[in-house]
């Protein structure tokens, strides 16, 4: 692949084939990298707040989507929802992440295979730079 395309193509790209990836490791199970994405959240936090998480998310799918996402998990009973509208794991949901865990750690593996942690946290660093000089420039606008 050559390497003189504008950053842009390259990000978009990079998202591109990972959720394909993802979403192909997946796909026996009939979920996505962003059923994955609010399992692993959920995991890390206890429970998320559907709206507030949705802010979080909201660059990569719609709100028909995410409420078709949660709503999928709701009914597999991996998921259930309180009246705060908090989604936190059922029995199920909890063993279902950590079968989903090792699958995407497999994954993950290999789509890094060949990247260092010190070149992995450069490239965050990076792009982290690029997003704080956007947004400081738009802020001043």
């Amino acid at each position: 692949m050559e390497a003189n395309k504008p950053i842009g193509w390259y990000l978009k790209e990079a998202d591109q084939q990972i959720t394909a990836f993802m979403n192909d490791a997946f796909k026996d199970l009939s979920i996505t990298r962003f059923h994955w994405m609010i399992l692993r959240n959920v995991s890390e936090r206890g429970h998320i707040n559907t709206w507030q998480f949705f802010q979080e998310v909201k660059n990569f799918v719609t709100v028909q989507e995410f409420a078709e996402i949660i709503q999928s998990m709701v009914d597999r009973g991996w998921l259930v929802i309180n009246s705060e509208d908090n989604c936190s794991f059922t029995t199920a949901g909890d063993e279902a992440f950590r079968q989903l865990s090792d699958l995407q750690k497999e994954r993950s593996a290999l789509m890094m295979r060949g990247v260092s942690d010190e070149e992995y946290k450069l490239t965050l660093s990076v792009l982290n730079r690029i997003i704080e000089n956007i947004t400081q420039q738009q802020a001043s606008m």
